[in-house]
């Protein structure tokens, strides 16, 4: 049987310290994934927090955050709860910052650009694999 691409239900956590850009991923997916509860978090240990109470299918993990940084909070969320996939999404897009995401157990990683379209395939593909 198929699983459907958005199911109902399924939760997409954004964690984003930036007020502007959380604001804008929050209408971008909340526009693109209407059955999808988005829910938001400033930092590391809010979306630790929020992953333990409301298991997200998807979480957007920026890296530069205050407290424990995007990498470690991926690597806690992955112990946490493994069925949770992450999408690191960053402005710092080198090899080491993707290595460090990959090796932290990110399902993905997305460079920020102006307009955040490249996270709606991306949680596209987690969501229906999920």
């Amino acid at each position: 049987m198929m699983q459907e691409k958005n199911p109902a239900g399924a939760a997409i956590l954004i964690v984003e310290d930036h007020p502007p850009t959380l604001a804008a991923v929050k209408i971008l997916l909340a526009g693109a994934f209407p059955s999808c509860r988005v829910i938001t978090a400033e930092s590391g240990e809010q979306a630790l927090e929020l992953c333990a109470v409301r298991a997200p299918h998807v979480v957007v993990m920026d890296i530069a955050l205050p407290g424990i940084d995007g990498v470690e909070a991926t690597r806690r969320i992955a112990a946490l709860a493994p069925a949770t996939r992450v999408v690191m999404h960053s402005s710092h897009d080198t090899q080491a910052h993707r290595d460090g995401a990959a090796a932290a157990g990110a399902a993905a990683f997305v460079v920020k650009n102006r307009t955040f379209t490249d996270l709606i395939p991306a949680i596209s593909a987690l969501i229906g694999s999920s």
